[in-house]
């Protein structure tokens, strides 16, 4: 008890000191905190979050490309497509496991009273088809995953049922977008009929399972095929039964094939973007997974502060390491006196180090738990306003609290060996030392 109050009673005498060793312990114990658990969370979704992505990619002509090669020259936009012959090689160089869903589309023209959706040009084209394209464009799925990926971008059904992609229940049923429906005064259950565009003669006739609304509402200014409001959705099935997967090829006005790759983890897409290059894919052509540019996207602001919060943090912990020991240098430089004054009353080095121990743990230990403390609070105050929560939680974890202890446990050794040295070191002839440097 004795030892305590006068440890208590020295740092009541250095209230300067003791206070800034103090509040400079708690902010840094509140930065470390928090950006410990920013840190875990940044490499949470850089790493194990990242690794257990789903990925779907897509090849994508990189057309500016093609223009700067071609510059100058008019440019026949068809001998830039991939057909099936071209899927079915990259597909074998895979090597990896992989799903494919696909899409393929072709025009064809409206029959009967059935009228094609206006542009909003504000001109006499809004009513004509354009050249080489028919009035509507039938668009067909294998399956649902791929209907997700349609060209005209992602839709949502307003009425009715989605049509069935499988090959034993496909039948002529198929989704015709809202404006379609309204200008035709359509309704889920009425049938349209279709014509080819090489024969006129030949109809199909497709019973409305369901009405669809895009999600992207901008009007396009074509009244043809080009128009999403005149793509017209069924399964690849139907689309067969139809004749439409060969009267044309993909590259040819009007005709289409999209494929979507899909693989367990990115690293599978990585080798396989690496083998279809290998197999001969031209460099005007992008692998491009969207779900990995968005999560990248969606992860780039926590990367972000984690990279200011690993220089604040370092900063920091350099300049309280600096401030901590200013205090203790000058604390213990200016108790000479008072050191060789116990030594001569015959207390032995080690209570004399032991007290000295007991005044930096009255300073350290309760800054370090009202740091850590406060800095745990403030981590459940804010951790849903760190970028990318929803992805990995930047709150503390077993990890983040063994480093914070281990630091801790390594700031009161250095306490501990610092106290001891300075009493270990200490020669008796400082006592010849003027005494008002005791008062200092």
């Amino acid at each position: 008890m004795f030892v305590l109050k006068e440890a208590w009673a020295t740092i009541s005498r250095h209230k300067g000191r003791s206070t800034l060793a103090a509040l400079t312990i708690v902010i840094v114990s509140v930065v470390s905190l928090t950006g410990l658990s920013i840190l875990k969370a940044e490499n949470i979704a850089t790493t194990t979050s990242y690794d257990s992505q789903d990925v779907t990619a897509i090849f994508k002509l990189n057309r500016a490309k093609v223009i700067k090669a071609n510059e100058g020259k008019t440019i026949d936009w068809s001998k830039y497509t991939l057909g099936w012959e071209d899927y079915i090689t990259y597909a074998q160089a895979a090597v990896v496991q992989f799903s494919a869903d696909y899409n393929e589309s072709a025009d064809i023209s409206a029959s009967g009273n059935l009228k094609a959706v206006s542009g909003n040009s504000g001109t006499s084209s809004d009513t004509a088809v354009g050249k080489g394209r028919g009035a509507l464009s039938v668009v067909g799925f294998s399956s649902a995953a791929s209907a997700k990926k349609a060209a005209n971008g992602s839709f949502t059904l307003t009425s009715g049922k989605a049509v069935s992609y499988s090959e034993s229940t496909a039948s002529n049923t198929v989704l015709i977008s809202q404006a379609l429906a309204k200008k035709n005064n359509l309704k889920v259950g009425d049938s349209i009929t279709v014509a080819d565009m090489k024969t006129s003669s030949k109809t199909h006739k497709l019973t409305i399972s369901g009405i669809y609304k895009n999600a992207t509402t901008a009007k396009s200014s074509s009244a043809d095929a080009d128009n999403p409001d005149n793509a017209i959705y069924t399964s690849y099935y139907t689309f067969m039964s139809m004749g439409l997967d060969s009267e044309t090829t993909p590259g040819t006005a009007g005709h289409s094939l999209n494929m979507v790759f899909g693989f367990s983890t990115p690293k599978d897409f990585k080798t396989f973007t690496k083998n279809v290059r290998k197999a001969g894919l031209s460099k005007n052509y992008d692998l491009v997974s969207e779900s990995l540019q968005q999560y990248n996207e969606t992860v780039e602001p926590l990367t972000q502060t984690a990279k200011w919060a690993r220089y604040t943090m370092l900063t920091l912990a350099i300049l309280g390491a600096v401030i901590l020991l200013a205090c203790g240098f000058f604390t213990l430089s200016h108790r000479k006196q008072e050191i060789g004054m116990l030594m001569t009353l015959g207390v032995g080095k080690v209570r004399i180090s032991w007290r000295f121990i007991i005044e930096m743990f009255i300073v350290v230990i309760p800054s370090l738990l009202v740091g850590l403390g406060g800095g745990y609070a403030l981590n459940l105050l804010v951790a849903r306003w760190i970028p990318a929560h929803s992805i990995a939680e930047s709150t503390p974890d077993l990890g983040v609290w063994k480093i914070l202890i281990s630091v801790a446990a390594g700031l009161c050794a250095l306490c501990i060996i610092a106290a001891i040295t300075r009493i270990t070191i200490f020669r008796k002839r400082n006592l010849l030392l003027p005494r008002q440097e005791a008062q200092a």
